[in-house]
């Protein structure tokens, strides 16, 4: 008979333990690269940028079905009406650090008033000084806004410029610059 060794327990807890700061990430930068464009949902305390270079007016066209957004080139609005909207694309995030693009409706050129698009507008206003949560009333058409209480810390802003934040956001096909854009061809029926 051989004596083989006997393998080590890959579950012994001295096999798996390890000291407390290392896995802190101590120097660590945290590097974004996914970036949402997307309402706040109903759970969520938000701040808005407050700095005019974190926010553009811009048109946007949404798949709805597929949860995709996608930058359009301002040359193409004219011919895309009726698939695009007009927003003003504010640069957010959560109490929990998720940084996002939320495209807030711009007012509509007819001089139609729509409560939803002017709550929201209201909200992202009050975001940029104190952390807000917005929940849809439906029974009112309108947004409803939470203030969080006072002495909560401000937002930890991701320290990059809002030309890379689009590019994150838009980058890899989600800009429409063009009426060859799969996107364009797709709703054409090509």
């Amino acid at each position: 008979m051989t004596n083989a060794p006997k393998k080590p327990d890959p579950f012994d807890p001295a096999s798996l333990r390890i000291e407390p700061a290392a896995g802190s990430g101590s120097g660590a930068k945290k590097v974004l690269l996914h970036l949402s464009v997307r309402k706040p949902t109903r759970q969520e305390y938000i701040r808005a940028h407050s700095a005019p270079e974190f926010r553009l007016s811009m048109a946007i066209l949404e798949l709805k079905e597929e949860r995709e957004t996608y930058a359009v080139n301002p040359a193409l609005v004219a011919e895309l009406v009726g698939d695009v909207r007009q927003v003003e694309l504010r640069l957010c995030i959560t109490r929990s650090g998720v940084v996002f693009l939320w495209p807030v409706p711009l007012p509509s050129d007819d001089g139609r008033s729509n409560a939803w698009h002017e709550t929201a507008r209201r909200a992202v206003e009050l975001s940029e000084s104190a952390w807000v949560r917005i929940s849809a009333n439906m029974g009112a058409g309108c947004y409803d806004v939470a203030q969080a209480p006072d002495g909560i810390s401000g937002p930890n802003w991701p320290d990059t410029s809002f030309a890379e934040l689009l590019r994150i956001a838009f980058g890899k096909g989600r800009l429409i610059d063009s009426f060859d854009h799969p996107v364009l061809k797709r709703l054409r029926g090509e």
